[in-house]
Order: C-alpha cells, then structure tokens, then sequence
C-alpha cells in the first residue's frame, strides 16, 4: 500500500527534470556563454559514453567470472542496471541529467547504492515467514 503513494511524487519529479533542466541551462548560458554551455554538454556526452563502454565491458567480464565459479551474478547484475540507468541519463540533454548520470557511473557510488538496493530487493522479494541463510 505504501508504494503507491510514492507514485505520485516520482511523477512529479519526472515532469520537473525538463523545466529545471531548460532553467539550468539558460542560466548557464547566461553566465558562460552558449558556445561553452553546447561544447560542455558534448564533452559530457563523449565522455559518458567512454565511461559506459569501459565500464560495461569491466562488468561483462565480472560477469563472466562469477557464472564460472557458479555463483549468482547478483552485484554485476545490480552494476549493470545502474549503468544503463546512467546512460539514460547521460541521453537526456542537460545539466543536471548529466550530472547525475557520471555520478553513477562511479564504482564507489554504485557499490553503495547496490548495498541499499540489496537489502530493499530483499525486503520485497523475499517473504517474511521464509528463512534467509547467509552462505
């Protein structure tokens, strides 16, 4: 019941990202320039992509090494979902999307969100009256 509430919000956060990424970049542009605010934009386009790629391919491989020794690819999986998240991010014109998206490219970032995710995941998927072991 309570996640349904939280619905509501996300969709305003959504409908927001545009209006407060169009009143940053015309303040930037005001106090930068166009030219530089277009080439930052660019750069940081590029250089998320570079990221992604190096990145996916590091998680790839995790990937590849944890189903060989038989084990449940769990974090890479995690890994994976955030990068493609972050690329998404890095897709959307803006600012602050783009901010946002290099800042989870980062392996510390991630680590931590994959901790909290975990346990959310668990919390949800995971009924109470069934025993969880740790291994």
């Amino acid at each position: 019941m309570a996640r349904y509430r939280i619905l509501p919000t996300i969709l305003v956060l959504l409908l927001m990202i545009p209006v407060i990424e169009i009143f940053i970049l015309i303040q930037a542009s005001r106090w930068f320039g166009f030219g530089f605010t277009v080439t930052v934009l660019i750069f940081l386009a590029l250089l998320g992509f570079y990221l992604i790629k190096s990145q996916g391919f590091a998680i790839i491989g995790q990937f590849r090494r944890e189903i060989s020794m038989g084990q449940v690819p769990t974090a890479p999986l995690l890994d994976g979902l955030m990068i493609l998240a972050s690329g998404l991010l890095l897709l959307i014109p803006g600012l602050l999307t783009d901010f946002m998206g290099l800042i989870l490219l980062m392996p510390a970032v991630r680590l931590t969100l994959r901790k909290k995710l975990t346990g959310y995941l668990i919390k949800f998927f995971v009924p109470e009256r069934f025993i969880r072991i740790r291994w």
